[in-house]
């Protein structure tokens, strides 16, 4: 029984004693937690702690948008007979990208040209009656006027001359008749016309041709789907005119200057662009208080429509804020930290920053005025 509470006794020793040692209680030389006994440090591996003027940055996040962005929309209603194009795909303005049923304009036009073409033999008709009316009208005239003389000279009697007026009036009416029925032909014509080239454009349209130079960002129907004016059926952008959208405070209306430059980040891509604040929007938006800023992106290629990106914006304003290399900064996990010499002790701070400029972190918590760091956490 005695042997059995030994060997397990044995074993937790030996354990406790393992775990002692790693933890450096044999050692002769113990150093206080956060605190480490300095090398020789030179003035020239240290940087004394000082407060500088920076600009102030407006830090937000952006939504990758495409100046050129359009939905296709058909002009017509009819039924989609082929959608040649798929998202992700590039295409040229004046490509042809879906096909609609055209077969009801084709037989509109058929039937407007039909209609032109009997509406034309009714003016050609209306012609041929008026000249024929202008023959009987001249006759007329010459008759009554041979009446008039021959009745003033009492050789005819009253009713010969008032049959020879009678006959002129309505030789002057048949005219009119004429032209009245050339006028209703015309009207007829140009409505039909008119009939074609409607039926003729909305059978155009039935071919839907890409507006831009881009690429398909969403594809939104298939074939059999009906379109209309009022229903997207692509959505396409262009690549080249990339920009982000940047909600910015209102309060920093007067701080955001067109042409500024900015750093922003792109978490899909984990890269880091330059850009140029191009646009500030001239409106606020009541519900959210914030005006929009547009910014340029000078390498397009990789980012797509819909994208966020963390953007700093430099202010007009600035403040006084401790800088130091990023060399200086020991990252242990998510703590970081930097290397205090005091007294000829080196001790381990705990500092939090925030990305400043190329090479630089702003300290935000930990530092203060006059102390001194090692400028390189390596040495």
């Amino acid at each position: 029984m005695i042997k059995k509470i030994i060997i397990p006794l044995a074993g937790i020793s030996a354990l406790a004693l393992l775990m002692a040692f790693q933890a450096g209680a044999f050692a002769t030389d113990k150093i206080n937690p956060g605190i480490k006994k300095a090398f020789e440090i030179t003035a020239q591996e240290t940087i004394t702690i000082e407060k500088v003027s920076i600009p102030e940055y407006h830090h937000s996040i952006g939504t990758v948008r495409s100046r050129d962005e359009i939905d296709v929309i058909p002009r017509i209603i009819a039924r989609i007979l082929e959608v040649k194009v798929r998202s992700g795909d590039n295409v040229k303005r004046g490509d042809i990208i879906a096909v609609l049923d055209a077969k009801d304009l084709q037989a509109a036009v058929s039937q407007g040209q039909e209609q032109y073409r009997a509406v034309s033999a009714a003016i050609s008709a209306a012609d041929e009656q008026i000249k024929s009316a202008e023959a009987v009208l001249e006759l007329a005239k010459k008759e009554h006027v041979r009446a008039k003389t021959l009745f003033e000279q009492n050789a005819i009697a009253k009713r010969t001359f008032d049959e020879a007026g009678t006959a002129l009036k309505q030789a002057e009416a048949a005219k009119q008749q004429a032209i009245q029925q050339k006028r209703a032909a015309q009207a007829q014509a140009a409505a039909a016309g008119q009939s074609i080239k409607q039926a003729e454009v909305g059978y155009e349209y039935a071919t839907v041709l890409s507006p831009i130079d881009g690429i398909v960002a969403e594809r939104l129907a298939d074939p059999g789907d009906l379109g209309n004016p009022s229903s997207v059926i692509l959505r396409i952008f262009d690549p080249k005119t990339m920009l982000l959208e940047v909600p910015i405070r209102e309060s920093l209306v007067k701080d955001v200057i067109v042409g500024t430059e900015v750093i922003y980040n792109v978490s899909a891509l984990d890269k880091e662009y330059m850009g140029k604040v191009i646009e500030v929007v001239p409106y606020v938006d009541p519900s959210t208080r914030t005006f929009l800023a547009k910014i340029s992106i000078d390498n397009p290629s990789e980012l797509m429509p819909g994208m966020y990106g963390t953007v700093k914006i430099p202010l007009k304003s600035t403040k006084n804020a401790i800088l130091i290399p990023e060399t200086a900064l020991i990252k242990t996990g998510q703590l970081e930290s930097v290397t205090e010499v005091k007294d000829k002790t080196q001790y381990r701070r705990q500092v939090k920053t925030i990305k400043s400029s190329d090479g630089m972190l702003e300290v935000v918590s930990g530092l203060t005025h006059g102390q001194t760091i090692i400028k390189s956490a390596s040495e």
